[in-house]
């Protein structure tokens, strides 16, 4: 089995166990959480290894809130060998509750996922969206997992369904006061080269496109380029918005 490189948050570990207390209460046993853009094209975002959620890129996530080591093995090896063929990881899922159907066990794989399943005491899935003040086309996303059968977990969920959520979006807002560094795509993900963190860097340092042109070697052009595509990805107005969004999101020190 592939190496798990995705790594814990920098949250203190009593926070991470008060959510999965709270979340034990309605038959969820374990989760994960991280922040993921939305499946939409044309997309603002433009990231092309991200706007697919392709399982290949989603395993490259450097950091992430999750309630055990087990369930971060369990995310490693779905995403590594059975997500590809399993038709409800694809499936468009809105925003707020959605509680998965049950997995197809008929395919090739089928008997080797039952068995992961099983292994992890997993009998039913679900997904829980939330928007993020960071970015108009990412969300907050708890993946979460239960021992109860379907039916039963999406009935706990319903009846108390409202207040689930606004408790979600309070542990969603505290995951990312304090580790948005972390957890946002472009750098969870790696979604920019180095050259081009480089001349965001050198830009918010107060140099203009011909001091920094010279300081790394490139044309006045090809900085602007950067910045342009930069002020794209971050869905920014100008190079002072750009510089501000990049301090909110933790991509500049």
């Amino acid at each position: 089995m592939s190496s798990v490189h995705t790594q814990p948050c920098d949250l203190a570990p009593q926070m991470v166990a008060h959510a999965r207390a709270y979340l034990a209460r309605f038959g969820i046993t374990e989760f994960f959480y991280g922040i993921t853009t939305k499946v939409m094209i044309p997309s603002l975002h433009q990231f092309k290894k991200l706007r697919r959620r392709l399982p290949q890129e989603m395993i490259k996530a450097r950091c992430a809130v999750y309630s055990s080591e087990a369930i971060l093995r369990f995310r490693h090896q779905y995403l590594h060998h059975f997500a590809s063929g399993d038709e409800a990881y694809f499936n468009k899922h809105p925003m707020g509750m959605s509680v998965w159907p049950e997995p197809d066990l008929s395919s090739a794989k089928g008997e080797q996922f039952k068995r992961l399943l099983e292994e992890h005491g997993i009998r039913s899935r679900g997904v829980w969206h939330l928007p993020v003040p960071f970015h108009p086309d990412w969300m907050a996303v708890f993946v979460f997992f239960s021992n109860l059968p379907r039916e039963e977990l999406l009935a706990n969920l319903r009846w108390h369904e409202a207040e689930i959520e606004h408790q979600l979006t309070l542990y969603a807002s505290h995951f990312n006061e304090r580790c948005i560094a972390q957890l946002n795509p472009i750098a969870n993900f790696n979604c920019l080269s180095e050259r081009a963190l480089q001349v965001l860097k050198l830009t918010a340092e107060g140099g203009s496109s011909e001091e920094v042109a010279e300081a790394l070697s490139l044309t006045e052009s090809g900085v602007n380029y950067h910045l342009d595509r930069l002020k794209d990805l971050l869905n920014a107005r100008n190079r002072a918005q750009l510089i501000s969004m990049a301090h909110t999101l933790g991509l500049l020190n």
